[in-house]
């Protein structure tokens, strides 16, 4: 009997004792519960089907530095807990997808926050374009097209520059007119090379025709040999500016069509099944805008150069002029001196 009494304490100190660890445990299980918050919630893709997004590292970030850090599972579902009262701001990342971040959460003693957040995929270069639907095709007529004659006439400008300075070729062709050694002159033009070194070289042959042939020649003829000269020079030079002007001009009216026919689509869409989800609709609307910034994008360059271009041709076309009145005006009055 009084080994039983013995057993009987022995068991009742134990019971008690066990019931005092679960009642601490218990207590304090309810103060964290009670003093900190929970933040959890759910990443969808922006697919019209609002697909749930796995494997997100979502990241919960204090204004100290301090952050929680968890993962979105199969269902897209999220849950981190612990997290003290405060303002936090939450990112999302994940493997191609467009990062998000700066969502703010304010977490309360005892609360449970829900976020819900949408991730978009990134676009490969293959997505980004089948966006601009049928337009994708003269689009990228036009942007080839412009790329090649772009290329064409910065080729053409280089090869047209002179070898020798404008002055410095002037004062040559000069000095020999004065000696009246035209044949150099000749030679000097064909060394430097150019649109006004060729039109000059023309009315010097035309020049040195007459003295072979031992009679006067007029100023018009010299001028004229000078005009058909450059007749075959300055064509040359506008070559294929009408085609990058017609790109400038058209680009952006392919451009506001595809966006006019992904606008239709849009509000056809609204009509037949209303509003739905505002985000849904916005991401529709701005596929339709891709084509528009597309065509400008194509448009801007083709307007710069070909500014560039017709401005090129008319300073050729200025110093040519200059400078052929001036060397016919020479040459005549070199033939008069002679006489």
């Amino acid at each position: 009997m009084q080994r039983f009494s013995v057993t009987l304490i022995i068991v009742s100190l134990l019971i008690f004792q066990g019931a005092v660890v679960f009642a601490q445990e218990e207590e304090t299980s309810v103060d964290v519960s009670s003093t900190t918050g929970i933040v959890r919630g759910q990443v969808l893709d922006t697919s019209a089907q609002s697909n749930p997004v796995p494997e997100v590292n979502v990241i919960i970030k204090d204004v100290s530095g301090e952050q929680y850090e968890t993962q979105t599972d199969t269902g897209g579902e999220f849950e981190a807990s612990g997290i003290p009262p405060g303002r936090y701001l939450m990112s999302f990342y994940r493997d191609g997808y467009k990062d998000r971040e700066g969502k703010a959460v304010t977490v309360t003693a005892g609360g449970d926050q829900y976020v819900q957040m949408k991730m978009t995929k990134k676009d490969t270069v293959f997505t980004f374009f089948a966006k601009f639907g049928i337009i994708f095709w003269p689009l990228a007529l036009c942007s080839v097209v412009a790329v090649t004659f772009i290329i064409e006439r910065l080729f053409t400008f280089a090869r047209s520059r002179s070898k020798i300075g404008t002055e410095q070729f002037m004062a040559s062709i000069t000095n020999f007119l004065r000696n009246e050694n035209i044949m150099e002159a000749v030679s000097t033009c064909e060394e430097a090379g150019g649109p006004l070194a060729n039109v000059l070289k023309a009315g010097l042959l035309k020049y040195s025709q007459a003295q072979i042939e031992e009679r006067e020649i007029t100023k018009e003829e010299i001028q004229e040999a000078i005009q058909e000269a450059s007749l075959l020079e300055i064509p040359e030079l506008e070559r294929n500016l009408p085609v990058l002007g017609t790109i400038a001009a058209i680009s952006p009216l392919f451009g506001l069509l595809g966006t006019v026919i992904g606008m239709i689509s849009a509000f056809t869409t609204i009509a037949l099944e209303g509003t739905g989800d505002p985000q849904q609709l916005a991401g529709g609307i701005s596929q339709a805008l891709l084509t528009t910034a597309g065509g400008l994008t194509i448009a801007i360059p083709c307007l710069i150069f070909y500014n560039l271009f017709d401005s090129g041709v008319n300073r050729y076309v200025i110093e040519i002029e200059q400078v052929s009145n001036e060397i016919v005006n020479q040459l005549v009055l070199g033939q008069m001196d002679s006489a």
